[in-house]
């Protein structure tokens, strides 16, 4: 076992007799998490109870890790408490009008479908990109958007099928057109790479309870300046500038850049636990993360298409992912099988979803494969 799969695998002790492969619903904690969510709780329970200034620079840090990790500026990135607090932001945000169009994939988690057909009460419209199995072309997309398409939303991974859009060409795409481009990136940020400048994406959303391996209620939103100024933002207290000692000269004055978005109170435990799962990716280093992502992935893809078990989706590497998903006769029966030998995958519409991540060991994957084949419905 390389030194560094067998240190990181020391974050996370359910290895010891549990083979997790259910990330792409929601991860387990890793030591570093739990010691700085430890650290957090005991100092507010005990030695600096007010620490809200205290721990700013905890927060700052954060912003800046989210930003290195996205390819763009700490400015541009802010925290949200989920995936659809971040979407509902620019749903709600962005100035409609009667007669404006949404385009999105058919096959879509309904939180970066549900904010947008809320706004079919105003008189907008959401086209559906046709999908086979989960996946699509560009050539879908192109055909769907319309000249009064003002925005493009979808996942860079799809969360049934694990198909992985080509954001790059998508971008380029929406640039031609003049659409806003939205990316859901909850079942891809943490295991695989992403750069929204090089891509081309004007909003990003995402949740940290997954591939982040964080807790859950916090979450990220990146956008772009120039969107920036397109977008109406809600009013709290944080998002602007506090004189806190004049509370009573109200004056309504939003940050200039993502914070603005700051509402109020923010989720510091959460920041806590996604500043330390951040900050053992980055040691573990984010490209050979991913290269074990997509090396687990591809085990279980020809694993399981030798046990005969059809994949949903696509074997295209090109649009590998985490994600690997297979039609079963019987899928609620081999899930409970497979759960009984602690084996953790998930059910979602009849079918059998595997989702792996780096610190998961090629054994893990065997296991798992041996454990489906000696399956008798």
């Amino acid at each position: 076992m390389p030194d560094r799969l067998a240190a990181l695998r020391r974050q996370f002790p359910h290895t010891a007799d549990t083979v997790y492969l259910n990330h792409a619903a929601v991860s387990p904690l890793s030591r570093r998490v739990v010691d700085a969510l430890d650290a957090y709780l005991t100092e507010r329970h005990r030695t600096n109870i007010e620490n809200y200034f205290d721990f700013a620079p905890t927060i700052e840090e954060t912003l800046e890790q989210i930003a290195r990790m996205l390819g763009t500026r700490a400015d541009r990135v802010a925290f949200v408490p989920n995936t659809s607090s971040a979407l509902n932001v620019l749903a709600q945000g962005l100035r409609w009008q009667p007669g404006d169009r949404i385009a999105l994939p058919g096959c879509e988690f309904p939180a970066n479908v549900y904010p947008f057909m809320n706004l079919q009460r105003h008189g907008v419209a959401v086209d559906f990109i046709p999908h086979r199995e989960g996946t699509f072309t560009l050539e879908d997309i192109e055909r769907t958007l319309t000249p009064r398409t003002r925005l493009l939303t979808l996942s860079c991974v799809q969360f049934l099928s694990g198909y992985r859009a080509d954001l790059p060409a998508i971008g380029r795409l929406c640039r031609e057109h003049g659409v806003i481009f939205c990316v859901d990136a909850i079942q891809g940020l943490g295991a695989l790479r992403l750069d929204v400048e090089a891509c081309g994406i004007d909003f990003l959303a995402c949740g940290g309870h997954k591939w982040l391996m964080a807790t859950q209620g916090i979450g990220l939103l990146y956008l772009t300046e120039a969107l920036q100024s397109r977008i109406d933002p809600p009013a709290g207290w944080l998002h602007g500038p506090v004189d806190w000692d004049h509370f009573f000269d109200y004056e309504l004055a939003f940050h200039p850049d993502a914070r603005r978005f700051h509402l109020g109170t923010m989720n510091a435990p959460g920041i806590a636990a996604l500043h330390a799962a951040l900050t053992l990716r980055e040691e573990t280093g984010p490209a050979w993360c991913e290269a074990q992502v997509l090396d687990r992935s591809r085990r279980l893809a020809e694993g399981l298409a030798g046990l005969g078990l059809r994949r949903y989706g696509t074997d295209d590497p090109a649009h590998a992912s985490g994600i690997v998903t297979v039609h079963h006769p019987a899928p609620e029966a081999l899930f409970e099988h497979l759960r009984q030998h602690r084996i953790h995958t998930a059910l979602r519409n009849r079918l059998l979803r595997f989702s792996p991540t780096y610190y998961n060991h090629p054994d893990e994957v065997e296991a798992a494969l041996d454990a489906v084949a000696a399956f008798a419905p």
